[in-house]
């Protein structure tokens, strides 16, 4: 016999199953490979118990690990789901409610005063509302002052700034607030209107405010008031 092919043999299929791990082999590759080694190592200098008990254990983490890293994604998965169901079933309830969410349009209708919202963090001395048009025009600043923290409104009567009247539509508005400093002041805009019909993109629930469209996830208030 060739001691030194048999030698070489083993020394290869060794090399081999070193690299069980770097790379993406199943447990019947890595069966396979273990048997090879087995059949072809130096009967002059045969595998130690050790480390072939070394080699299963370095195996059966690895595996382990694997199940763990599936279950958890399954597991993720599943709150995913199990939560969004929730919230599109709680979106339900909703309709006909008034909503106060996250978000900077206003639509726009004809002869009628549509009411600007917005959360202050601070009393705030300054107030300066900028309504703009869909090219991002600024066509209406309305000055407010002394307002305290909280959720506040001015009320745009629909007028541009040379007094005419604006088309109805959708309009978006930035607020800037400074206290009695010029500091800034911290501030959110806000869609405040009643929810109308429900929608589904992706799995996620929105509404329409007349035509304005909110995520579910924005909504910050619910009450069933009158009030604007």
């Amino acid at each position: 016999m060739d001691i030194t092919q048999v030698t070489s043999s083993n020394s290869a299929t060794t090399d081999n199953l070193s690299n069980v791990f770097e790379n993406d082999l199943g447990k019947e590759e890595f069966l396979n490979l273990l048997v090879a080694q087995l059949q072809n190592q130096d009967p002059l200098n045969p595998m130690e118990g050790q480390e072939f008990a070394s080699q299963l254990a370095q195996f059966s983490s690895v595996e382990q690990l694997t199940s763990i890293d599936g279950n958890i994604e399954d597991s993720i998965n599943t709150d995913f789901v199990l939560s969004q169901t929730i919230n599109n079933t709680l979106a339900t309830t909703l309709i006909g409610k008034q909503i106060t969410a996250l978000g900077n349009q206003v639509e726009l209708q004809p002869d009628t005063p549509v009411n600007l919202h917005f959360e202050l963090a601070d009393f705030t001395e300054n107030v300066s509302v900028n309504v703009m048009d869909a090219a991002g025009n600024i066509v209406r600043t309305i000055e407010a002052n002394n307002l305290s923290s909280g959720i506040q409104s001015v009320e745009w009567d629909g007028l541009d700034k040379d007094g005419l009247e604006l088309p109805e539509g959708t309009y978006t508005f930035e607020v800037d607030a400074t206290d009695n400093e010029g500091t800034a002041i911290d501030v959110q805009e806000l869609i405040r209107g009643f929810a109308g019909s429900l929608q589904y993109e992706g799995g996620q629930a929105m509404f329409k405010i007349g035509n304005i469209r909110v995520n579910f996830g924005d909504v910050l208030e619910i009450s069933s008031g009158l009030g604007a």
